[in-house]
Parts: structure tokens; sequence; C-alpha cells
């Protein structure tokens, strides 16, 4: 009789305890998982990359002009990738042909891609919104087009 109680007892504790560490370990990452997120996007944590900065200006019978790549990367204010957010990409003075779209979405690495070229010489200053939140990414290197 003893020892079929031991047994029992001893499997009652044993089951708790595993319920108990499994409980204490899956709770934050399933409140993690089933929380909803809505990050905001960072003017400081996000960036853009531009190759190359200076060009030369493609001249009115050249076919395929110079172009300038502009990868813009949206982070949240938490340092996280943000996918499927819009830019917008515009110049200063707006002497600047961006291609395809001055607006495009970011990808799944949350980068968004613009072509930037120009028929005359000068210093440009990129300046990159998230649509959505209305926020300018402060970290954008300016462009020259050069003869």
């Amino acid at each position: 009789m003893k020892d079929k109680t031991f047994i029992a007892l001893s499997a009652l504790f044993f089951l708790l305890f595993f319920i108990g560490i499994g409980a204490f370990t899956l709770n934050q990452p399933l409140s993690s998982i089933l929380k909803a997120k809505n990050v905001a996007p960072s003017p400081l944590k996000s960036f853009a990359v531009v190759f190359p900065q200076i060009v030369s200006i493609s001249d009115i019978s050249r076919i395929d002009p110079a172009k300038i790549k502009v990868s813009v990367y949206i982070r949240g204010v938490d340092g996280s990738i943000l996918p499927n957010r819009t830019v917008k990409l515009s110049a200063d003075p707006p002497i600047v042909n961006i291609m395809p779209s001055d607006t495009s979405d970011t990808n799944t690495i949350g980068q968004a891609e613009f072509f930037v070229s120009s028929r005359e010489t000068g210093k440009i200053k990129l300046i990159a919104k998230e649509v959505s939140s209305n926020i300018d990414i402060v970290n954008i290197p300016s462009v020259e087009f050069v003869e």
C-alpha cells in the first residue's frame, strides 16, 4: 500500500514539475508570438545606401543614362526589419529622374530600391519618407552629378 501511494505521489510531483517548467519556458515565446506587434519606423535606425555617389551626367544622345542605385532600408525603433512599407523618394533640387517610380515597397529585408539619373550637373540631397507614418529617413548621403 505504501509503495502505490509513493509511486502515485512521485508521478504527480514529476508531472506537475514538468508542466511548471514547460509553462515557464514557453510563456515568453508564446506571448511574443501571440501578441500583435506594431513597430514604428525609426528615422535614426533606418538608412540609405547610395552607389556610386558621384556620376558624370549623360548626354542627350546616350540611350542608357548613367544611374545611381539608391537602396533605402526601413528599420523599427527596436532595430527590427520592417517589410511591406511604402517609401517615397524625392530630391532637392528636383532635377533628377527617379526610376521606376518615386514610391516603392520594402521587400522581406526592409529594402526599397530606386535608380536616380540626371541630365544636369549639381549636388543633390535625397529625401526618403516612410509614407504610412510620415517619417523622414535622416541617414541618406547626397549624390553629385558632374560633367
